[in-house]
């Protein structure tokens, strides 16, 4: 590896090293050591670890049956198209208190539909569809285009065009399923906020167990094990996941435009496909009735006596938001760099923040460097973990496709590599670090399993707040609570349309 290489990757490395290595290795060692037999005696333990297997399988499956039909519709042209397509991905930036608080404004003990689903299966499972759909449907009709020449042909031998699909089409997609159904198994079999928020005790996850153990009994070997279970089943499927993302170049070619229908067909098509998707995304609107249907909580929620004020949760979010600005940005800018330039054996680590869990950062924090409890600087680089992954993966793509013979041009020209960065290729990748870069931030706005673990009072922040609301009885707090998962959600949207928004162009 060249030496330029080395200097790029090793700040990441060292980061790494400190933020991941070593407080998964003081999990590995207390949970080996300790809590690991107390972990597989006991029959809680052993049956949050069954159902957070059958919640992560199960989800998977939905997302599945459900991409299926979708994406065969989604190869026509109907009204409508763009905007759902587009939508399917919106809940994947959403915070996770927010689309747990949608939930509860419609089929919680208050909801709207006066069909109480608090604490039962069904609520989680729907509100795993709603979040993760877009990972299976998306890859799907982006794929869906370069097979058509086989549905051609199945078609012109006699096959319905439905039929065709499932019986051709199917079955050479089936890679892009399964690697899309991994990562809806990961994000659920290790999810934390909606099982806390939605499940009750019943329907706990291994994350919120651990979670439990943590802050209720301090029973640390018990929650490293917990922990380390967790990992085991999270390290088998990002094998799979690999593997499947190996074999994802079908290698045909087709276009990627949408195929015509009738009009009166298309419109029953964008109409069916409506209804559907409004119906899956209703929590939100109903999150959004229930915030503006007490108007009064919109003003005591800033100041409200026995909470935190909304005031010091809200600055509290954004302060942290801009501590954790540089690292992630220069994190993730290194690591794409890095591996663009050679240090392709990197390229794996970067899925490794993405798949371990927030308690677990927090936990290992707690353990691995026990002397800096209460500081600020656990926090802001637990933020920075799990979020400069999220920028240096939308930024890695456009790093490889920029054109080799722009770049030999400037160095040929007798550009320095500091100016070719600041005049050739930052100008060209910028769409999609920015991009990247709004990701990572939104995802610190919305964070709650690490900043529970390793909260102060004082570091209240929205998420924090939120949940605070939520423990309290009464219909205030509960529109209170509402109304701050409102404002973080529209300051995620903000954040999100603001830096995705394309520069304007030079003429």
């Amino acid at each position: 590896m060249r030496p330029s290489v080395l200097w790029l990757a090793l700040p990441v490395l060292l980061f790494l090293a400190l933020a991941l290595g070593y407080p998964l290795g003081r999990i590995v060692a207390l949970g080996l050591g300790e809590g690991l037999g107390t972990a597989f005696t006991d029959p809680y333990y052993l049956s949050r670890l069954t159902w957070s297997l059958a919640y992560g399988a199960g989800s998977a499956l939905l997302c599945i049956v459900l991409a299926v039909p979708l994406a065969y519709l989604f190869r026509y042209r109907f009204p409508g198209r763009g905007f759902w397509l587009a939508f399917s991905t919106v809940p994947l930036v959403l915070p996770t208190l927010t689309v747990a608080l949608g939930f509860l404004a419609l089929v919680g003990p208050q909801g709207l539909l006066g069909v109480n689903l608090y604490g039962t299966p069904w609520a989680l499972f729907w509100a795993a569809v709603l979040y993760n759909l877009g990972l299976v449907l998306r890859p799907l009709v982006a794929l869906l285009p370069r097979i058509s020449l086989l549905l051609t042909t199945a078609r012109t031998l006699g096959a319905h065009p439905l039929r065709a699909y499932l019986r051709v089409g199917v079955p050479v997609l089936a890679p892009a399923l399964l690697s899309g159904g991994s990562l809806v198994f990961l994000f659920c079999f290790t999810s934390f906020g909606v099982p806390l928020l939605l499940g009750g005790a019943e329907w706990a996850t291994l994350e919120v167990a651990t979670y439990h153990a943590l802050a209720q009994r301090l029973a640390f070997p018990e929650a490293s094990a917990l922990v380390l279970m967790q990992l085991g089943v999270t390290l088998v499927v990002i094998l799979g996941y690999t593997w499947l993302q190996a074999r994802l170049s079908v290698g045909l070619e087709g276009s990627g435009e949408p195929l015509p229908l009738p009009p009166g067909r298309a419109w029953g098509v964008g109409a069916g496909v409506s209804l559907l998707l409004g119906l899956l995304y209703s929590p939100l609107l109903a999150l959004l009735w229930r915030a503006f249907e007490r108007p009064s909580a919109w003003l005591s929620v800033w100041s409200s006596p026995g909470f935190t004020p909304g005031t010091l949760a809200l600055q509290n979010t954004l302060a942290f938001a801009g501590l954790a600005l540089p690292p992630i940005l220069i994190l993730g800018v290194l690591y794409a760099y890095a591996v663009w330039r050679g240090a392709g054996w990197m390229d794996g680590l970067g899925l490794l923040p993405l798949m371990v869990s927030p308690v677990a950062v927090g936990l290992g924090y707690l353990l691995a460097y026990p002397g800096q409890r209460g500081s600020l600087l656990l926090l802001i680089g637990a933020y920075a973990l799990m979020s400069y992954p999220l920028l240096a993966r939308s930024l890695l793509p456009a790093l490889q496709g920029l054109p080799r013979g722009t770049l030999e041009a400037a160095r040929v020209l007798g550009a320095s590599p500091w100016r070719r960065f600041v005049r050739v290729e930052w100008p060209l990748v910028q769409p999609s670090a920015l991009a990247g870069l709004s990701l990572a931030l939104a995802a610190v706005l919305g964070e709650f399993g690490a900043t529970l673990t390793l909260q102060r009072p004082e570091w209240t922040t929205l998420s924090l707040a939120i949940y605070e609301r939520l423990g309290r009885p009464g219909a205030l707090p509960f529109h209170e609570a509402m109304v701050l998962a409102v404002v973080l959600m529209g300051l995620c949207a903000v954040l999100v349309l603001g830096l995705q928004r394309e520069p304007p162009r030079r003429t």
